[in-house]
């Protein structure tokens, strides 16, 4: 005991450095050394003990003495070791970066920024000057120029309005009536669902609609069929349409007077859409679109219908609507660029037609 107690005393420490002068050793000085070893010696050190075999004996400097083989150490300048080729780099390692959710919908588009345009639709943007307010008759006639797709396009009409439609008495939700003896209508043919019982029925068969049902259109609207545009219903079947809502509802199909769809003179209202009766509302981001014709009619009959719907928006103005109720109006047929419109200019237009 005491032989091993002298030889381990007389051994040099790992971590202190070797004295220049014989010093007694005493177990204070083995365990708390006067002085630790530089930074440089640390990877040789934990080398060393991550590995007794490779290396038998080590100097306070963290030199190898006795290697049984050769080994390359790679340190970095952060302190970090390789000694393998186990891809162990020490420290923390690379930052762990979690899988990311394809995405979907309209986080799937690209950026405006990384959009591009086709060699037509360059050709013909060059035709208006993007930043300048036109009035409404140069703004017909520009976009009936600027149509230029192989299909005959839609002319449309984009308000941004100062709404904020979370609000209930924010929201905009109306219809207009485009009867301006257009031969076609909106050039858009329409297909219409009715829903009534008894005598209604051959009434609503009568006055041109495409599908007409009581209990038996329900089922079938609950199992899935959707082929239609417009779905109007007596008031007398409102009871049972309710519990259609959540099907209905999302896509905008929903009966509602507000909207001319629940009407008790059933004629008429299937006349009233037949014809190129429109329904619009207000978007969450507080814009109103709206198609008020085919770019191929008479760009009288285009001013006449686009006022129908200025006139309409101005008269349905939410109670709830403060300060600027118009903030910016475009129009564009369905493949084309939009065409500001001079705000002002637009409804003075409007009040000199109604006058």
């Amino acid at each position: 005991m005491a032989t091993a107690a002298a030889a381990s005393a007389a051994a040099p420490s790992l971590l202190a450095p070797a004295a220049s002068t014989a010093a007694p050793c005493t177990p204070n000085s083995l365990l708390f050394p006067s002085s630790v070893p530089t930074l440089r010696a640390y990877p040789r050190l934990l080398l060393a003990f991550r590995r007794p075999a490779a290396a038998a004996v080590a100097d306070p400097q963290g030199a190898v003495l006795e290697v049984e083989e050769e080994e390359e150490v790679v340190v970095d300048q952060g302190g970090r070791y390789d000694d393998d080729d186990d891809g162990y780099g020490g420290g923390r390692g690379p930052a762990f970066t979690p899988p990311t959710r394809p995405r979907t919908g309209k986080a799937a588009l690209p950026l405006k920024r990384d959009r591009t345009r086709s060699k037509r639709f360059l050709e013909i943007q060059k035709l208006r000057e993007s930043k300048k307010e036109y009035d409404v008759r140069t703004a017909i006639s520009l976009m009936k120029q600027m149509s230029s797709a192989k299909f005959t396009e839609s002319a449309e009409a984009h308000f941004r309005m100062n709404l904020d439609p979370k609000y209930n008495d924010q929201q905009l939700r109306a219809t207009v009536s485009l009867l301006v003896n257009l031969p076609k209508g909106t050039g858009q043919p329409v297909k219409i669902a009715v829903l009534t019982q008894g005598e209604k029925i051959d009434e609503a068969r009568a006055a041109g609609a495409d599908i007409v049902g009581g209990d038996d259109l329900i089922e079938q609207i609950k199992g899935g069929f959707m082929d239609f545009d417009k779905l109007i219903a007596s008031p007398d079947m409102m009871p049972k349409v309710a519990g259609l809502g959540k099907i209905l509802g999302p896509r905008g199909l929903m009966p509602n007077p507000k909207a001319g769809t629940v009407s008790p003179d059933i004629t008429q209202a299937i006349e009233e859409f037949k014809k190129g009766k429109v329904e619009y509302r207000v978007d969450k981001s507080g814009i109103v679109h709206i198609p008020f014709g085919k770019v191929d009619f008479p760009e009288e009959d285009l001013i006449a219908n686009f006022m129908a719907v200025v006139r309409s928006v101005e008269r349905n103005k939410p109670s709830g609507a403060k300060g600027i109720y118009w903030k910016t109006a475009y129009l564009c047929s369905s493949m084309g660029p939009s065409i500001k419109l001079n705000i002002k200019e637009m409804l003075d237009y409007g009040s000199e037609l109604s006058d």
